[in-house]
């Protein structure tokens, strides 16, 4: 009978603790979601101190909203190189606004040396890929890229479109 009883309080002991485990652990974790409001409000310390890791993981948006965070020099000293290479992991993660900001930053050299084939390359995809809702982003970027062209020569413009292909048969793969 006390090994019953044993059994017994020992199973309600570990349920116990695995039930309070289960409540305590949203609490302690931060989400995408708390570093982006915390951007949002101005908190960039906080913003910085919650999407780090995420991008470190590999989170694509996480991975953006520190490259914004570089090159305007929110919550951490302007830094346009490290922008750059934030904006590229979230480009190659599948970031529309990412490809979006590492073309824009190829097209003008911010961090960078301006490269017209890069900059093609990571405008057209975001171009392609950038939500109906950020019609201003995709009308800037083919505006640029429209812009870019001019400059380029024609094995140029095809080793660019020759880029867009690759990049854009990766992320149709990778869609769910």
């Amino acid at each position: 009978m006390n090994t019953t009883r044993w059994t017994i309080a020992i199973v309600a002991a570990v349920f116990l603790a695995i039930f309070g485990v289960m409540l305590v652990i949203p609490f302690l974790t931060k989400t995408l979601t708390d570093g982006v409001n915390a951007y949002s409000q101005g908190d960039f310390k906080s913003a910085m101190s919650t999407l780090a890791p995420m991008a470190d993981e590999g989170d694509p948006t996480a991975q953006y909203m520190l490259g914004e965070m570089y090159r305007l020099g929110q919550g951490v000293a302007k830094d346009e190189p490290k922008a750059l290479k934030w904006y590229k992991k979230a480009s190659e993660n599948g970031s529309p606004e990412g490809q979006y900001a590492l073309g824009m930053c190829y097209a003008t050299g911010v961090g960078t040396d301006p490269d017209p084939i890069s900059a093609y390359q990571w405008l057209s995809l975001s171009i392609l890929r950038l939500a109906s809702w950020q019609n201003e982003r995709r009308t800037l970027a083919t505006e640029t890229r429209a812009k870019i062209i001019t400059g380029m020569s024609p094995a140029d413009v095809e080793k660019a479109k020759a880029l867009v292909a690759t990049w854009e048969r990766k992320f149709s793969k990778a869609a769910p």
